[in-house]
């Protein structure tokens, strides 16, 4: 028997932060992958795809162990289908960041020098989003141990307000970075406006689903009063 199937006959709440901390080790490569991009260092930018995408492979196969071992007649102080989605969640979080690799190298489609500077920032804040919602993964075993309610519930509704401001403020810079590109389109052959737009579209992606993550577990929190 497994490590997480171990788990998962105590409670499913340790695998679910597990199966986060498998999709971090492949958040935790875009940064990497895009400072080799503006370095233009296409080996190295090839070699962090690869890594991400096995990466995601793992996580993948952590997801379907917690999805396919989940106990039915368990008694949870929260519905086993909030549990799931929550668990989907995260997982989107470790596809978009295979996604956003992948369109990275689909292409070799060159990154104009004015554009580095945001993207890097629009990164940057990408994975501050990211982080903010590990940091709400951490504290769901605490939360199963007080049925989702009392003191550390308050506490993860405001840890879930900050990443509510932190995906915010990644919009902000995907939009900064989108107006950017397009004051540049007379440098840019049309294929390549097209492919960035899809390739920051993606990031956002990453963003947007951390925050959904958290907004699932603000559901659990919700349900488990009812």
């Amino acid at each position: 028997m497994s490590i997480i199937s171990k788990l998962l006959g105590k409670s499913p709440f340790e695998p679910l932060h597990q199966h986060m901390l498998k999709v971090k080790e492949c958040v935790d490569l875009i940064r990497p992958l895009v400072d080799s991009l503006v370095k233009e260092e296409d080996e190295k930018v090839e070699e962090y795809a690869k890594k991400i995408a096995y990466a995601e492979h793992e996580a993948d196969l952590v997801k379907k162990e917690v999805r396919n071992n989940l106990p039915k007649g368990l008694f949870l102080p929260v519905a086993r289908g909030d549990i799931l989605r929550f668990l989907k969640e995260q997982d989107n979080i470790a596809d978009s960041a295979e996604d956003f690799a992948v369109l990275i190298t689909l292409r070799k489609t060159k990154l104009p020098d004015e554009l580095k500077d945001d993207l890097k920032e629009f990164v940057d804040e990408v994975l501050e989003t990211f982080n903010m919602a590990v940091k709400v993964s951490n504290e769901i075993n605490i939360l199963a141990e007080t049925s989702f309610g009392g003191v550390e519930a308050e506490k993860v509704v405001d840890l879930i307000e900050n990443l509510k401001t932190k995906e915010w403020e990644a919009d902000k810079a995907q939009m900064k970075t989108c107006r950017k590109m397009f004051s540049l389109e007379g440098k840019m052959d049309p294929i390549s406006v097209i492919m960035w737009m899809h390739i920051f579209k993606e990031l956002g992606n990453l963003a947007n689903h951390s925050e959904n993550a958290g907004d699932q577990i603000r559901i659990m929190l919700h349900n488990s009063k009812k």
